[in-house]
C-alpha cells in the first residue's frame, strides 16, 4: 500500500478514543499556543498587517471562517492563509524536533478553517489536530535530517500541504480516493524556498499560509473528481525523491497508527529560532541563581549542531550586529545578551530590548560571542537538540549544557504557561475574553467550535 493511500486510511479512521489523555492534554496546549501565535503575529510584528490587507483584499468579501488576530470573517482558505501566515511570523510556533518542522501553524490552523467551514466539534478538531501533525511530522522525519534544507527547501512550508489535505478530507468525510487524489496534487503544490535568510524577507512567514490555502484547493478540486499523482511520495520524481538529498521513505509510515509523533512536537517558551532556546534557557537560569553583574563577563562561546551554526552563528560578524527583528531571531550573539541582560525572553522582553535600542553593554556582550560547531552535539541531533555556552567570568570559566530543551516532551510546559504565553502575545485582547478561550480549551472534547472562537470574533 502506498504511502498516500496509508494517510487516507488514518485520517478517515483515527477516532477520538484512539488518542490517549497525554496527547488529548497536549492537543489542548498545541491549539492554545497556535492560536496565541496568530494572534501575536498580527499584534506584534510588521508583517502582520500586510499579509491581512493584502488577503482582505483578494477575499473580497467572502465569509466561512475566523482570522483570529482581528475577529473578522473569511473564506476558510484564505483566513487559514492569514492565520497560518501569521503563526510562524514570530518563529514561536511549536517545533518538530525530529523533523526540524513547524507544523503547528498549518495543522491547528487548517484544522479551526475545516472545523468552521463544517461545523466539526472540538472532539473532531482535535482528532484532525492529531491527523494533521502525524503526518507533517513524519513526512519532514522522511525527508532525512536537513537534508530538505541543503538543497534550498523550508519543510515547514512543504510537508504541511499534505497534511492539510487530509484534515480536510476528514472534516468533509471525503473517501479515501479523494484524499489519495488530493495529496496527489498537493506534490504540485508543495513549495517553500529558503532563499529569505539572505535578507530576512517575510517569505518564511507565509510558507504555512500558502500551504493551507493550497491544501483547500488540492481537496476541493478531488471532491470535484480530479485525478492527482499516483505514488506521489515514493515515486522516481515523487516528493521524496525531489525535495532531499537523503531521504527516509519509511520513516513517513513508521509506527502511524501504533505511537504519536505529535506528543515530540515542543511548544516554545522563546521567541527567537529554536536553535538559541539552549543557550536561552541555560543562561537564564544561571543568571537567575547568581545575577552576575555583566560587565564581569570577558568572553562568551557557544556550541551549537552544525545547522545550528549555519542558521544562528554565521557569519560572526553579521550575528553580532543584527539589523531586524529577523536577524535578532536567528543570531546566537543576541540569544546570550538578552539572557544576561534581562534574565528572560518572551515576546515583551524581546521586542522590548529592540525598540529601546540595544545598549552598549548589550553590544559589547555581543561583540566578545563566538559560536562553534561542535561533534559531540551533531552525534545527537536532531533526535536532540543540545546546547553548550562557556563563559569567563572574573577569569574563571563557566560551563553549561543542556540536552532537553523547556517545552520538549521531557521538560512540558504546564497549561498555566501557555496560557501566559497566549496573554504575551496578545496584548490587546481583553482579559475575560482570554478566560473564556481558556475554559474552552480546557474543556474542548465537550465544546463546539463555536465555543472556542466566539470569544476572539468579538475583537472585530
Amino acid at each position: 500500500m502506498d504511502i498516500a493511500r496509508q494517510y487516507a486510511k488514518y485520517a478517515t479512521n483515527l477516532d477520538y478514543n484512539d488518542l490517549p489523555e497525554e496527547v488529548i492534554l497536549h492537543v489542548k496546549k498545541a491549539v492554545l499556543d497556535i492560536m496565541g501565535n496568530d494572534i501575536g503575529g498580527y499584534e506584534w510584528m510588521e508583517s502582520g498587517p500586510s499579509i491581512v490587507d493584502g488577503i482582505r483584499a483578494i477575499n473580497r468579501g467572502h465569509k466561512g471562517a475566523t482570522v483570529l488576530a482581528t475577529g473578522e470573517s473569511m473564506a476558510p482558505e484564505w483566513a487559514s492563509f492569514a492565520n497560518a501566515s501569521m503563526a510562524h511570523s514570530l518563529d514561536y510556533d511549536n517545533h518538530h524536533a525530529k523533523g526540524v518542522i513547524h507544523a503547528g501553524g498549518s495543522v491547528v490552523n487548517c484544522a479551526l478553517a475545516a472545523a468552521e467551514e463544517n461545523n466539526s466539534n472540538g472532539r473532531e478538531l482535535m482528532v484532525s489536530v492529531v491527523i494533521g501533525y502525524e503526518i507533517a511530522c513524519r513526512l519532514a522525519m522522511a525527508l532525512g535530517p536537513h537534508s530538505s534544507h541543503e538543497m534550498g527547501f523550508h519543510p515547514t512550508g512543504t510537508c504541511a500541504t499534505f497534511s492539510g489535505s487530509a484534515i480536510i478530507g476528514r472534516n468533509r468525510k471525503m473517501s479515501e480516493d479523494e484524499i489519495v487524489n488530493a495529496m496527489g496534487l498537493n506534490g504540485s503544490q508543495a513549495a517553500g524556498s529558503m532563499q529569505y535568510v539572505v535578507n530576512g524577507a517575510w517569505n518564511k512567514r507565509t510558507h504555512p499560509g500558502i500551504n493551507t490555502h493550497s491544501s483547500f484547493i488540492a481537496a476541493t478540486l478531488a471532491q470535484s473528481g480530479f485525478i492527482g499523482a499516483a505514488e506521489v511520495f515514493e515515486g522516481k520524481q515523487g516528493f521524496l525523491q525531489g525535495y532531499a538529498l537523503r531521504p527516509i521513505p519509511e520513516n513517513a509510515t513508521k509506527t502511524l497508527g501504533k505511537s504519536f509523533e505529535t506528543l515530540e512536537n515542543a511548544i516554545k517558551p522563546f521567541p527567537l529560532c529554536r536553535y538559541n532556546h539552549q543557550t536561552l534557557d541555560l543562561v537564564i537560569d544561571y543568571q537567575k541563581e547568581n545575577n552576575i553583574d555583566t560587565s564581569r563577563v570577558s568572553s562568551i562561546n557557544i556550541d551549537m549542531p552544525k545547522y545550528g551554526v549555519q542558521l544562528c552563528g554565521s557569519p560572526i560578524e553579521q550575528k553580532r550586529n543584527p539589523q531586524s527583528p529577523v536577524d535578532a531571531q536567528f543570531s546566537g550573539c543576541f540569544a546570550v545578551a538578552l539572557a544576561l541582560t534581562e534574565q528572560k525572553a518572551d515576546m515583551t522582553t524581546f521586542t522590548g530590548a529592540l525598540d529601546r535600542g540595544l545598549s552598549d553593554e548589550f553590544k559589547r556582550l555581543m561583540s566578545i560571542t563566538d559560536i562553534q560547531q561542535a561533534d559531540d552535539l551533531d552525534e545527537i541531533h536532531p533526535e536532540f537538540w543540545p546546547g553548550r555556552v562557556k563563559m569567563v567570568i572574573d577569569g574563571e570559566e563557566v560551563e553549561l549544557y543542556g540536552k532537553h530543551m523547556r517545552g520538549e516532551r521531557e521538560r512540558p510546559m504546564a497549561i498555566e504557561e501557555v496560557q501566559d504565553k497566549f496573554r504575551d502575545l496578545s496584548p490587546k485582547h481583553d482579559e475575560k475574553n482570554r478566560k473564556e478561550v481558556f475554559d474552552v480549551i480546557n474543556n474542548l472534547e465537550n465544546a463546539s467550535i463555536d465555543d472556542l472562537l466566539e470569544p476572539l470574533r468579538k475583537t472585530s
